[in-house]
């Protein structure tokens, strides 16, 4: 109605912060999992920089790698040692089939799963995708002191197997 004012209230939201500016991350910093997400993504981001070419994610490469060395592993033994569930697996599997980086075929000894191959496209791949992994990998050890990164393997795999074990 004319000359009604409008009685909702308005909502004050802060601005946001400056993109150049410090932004308080309170006790985040101090959190080991912070940390993790903040290297993995930061490692991510990197690789898919350096192979921006070969049109392969680093999960398309442990899938690869995994196949590679285990001719004929069952999707549901890849979901498993990965930790990734078979509804989310099945999808990257598949678009690497699409590609012809990998073969599927009905196992013989159960029919309803697939028997998995890295075909010879996916092999090679593989390599120019390993050789921009050991380049990131050169990049990381050169920040750590000698038997840092061995130290780092170490610990990272103890938290693996103490959250995997639900301590």
């Amino acid at each position: 109605m004319p000359g009604r004012q409008d009685r909702r209230k308005k909502i004050e939201r802060p601005s946001p912060p400056p993109v150049n500016g410090d932004v308080a991350l309170g006790l985040l910093p101090t959190y080991v999992g912070y940390n993790l997400r903040r290297a993995q993504a930061a490692s991510f981001r990197h690789l898919e920089h350096l192979a921006r070419d070969l049109n392969l994610t680093p999960g398309q490469f442990s899938l690869l790698s995994l196949l590679a060395g285990n001719p004929g592993i069952s999707q549901k033994a890849v979901s498993a040692v990965t930790g990734v569930d078979t509804s989310t697996m099945s999808p990257a599997l598949e678009s690497l089939a699409r590609r012809g980086l990998i073969d599927r075929a009905r196992a013989t000894h159960d029919r309803r799963s697939y028997s998995l191959t890295i075909s010879p496209s996916g092999e090679d791949l593989l390599a120019a995708m390993r050789e921009q992994v050991e380049h990131q990998e050169r990049v990381m050890a050169e920040v750590l002191k000698p038997g840092e990164c061995k130290q780092l393997l170490q610990m990272l795999k103890r938290i693996t197997a103490a959250l995997n074990n639900g301590s």
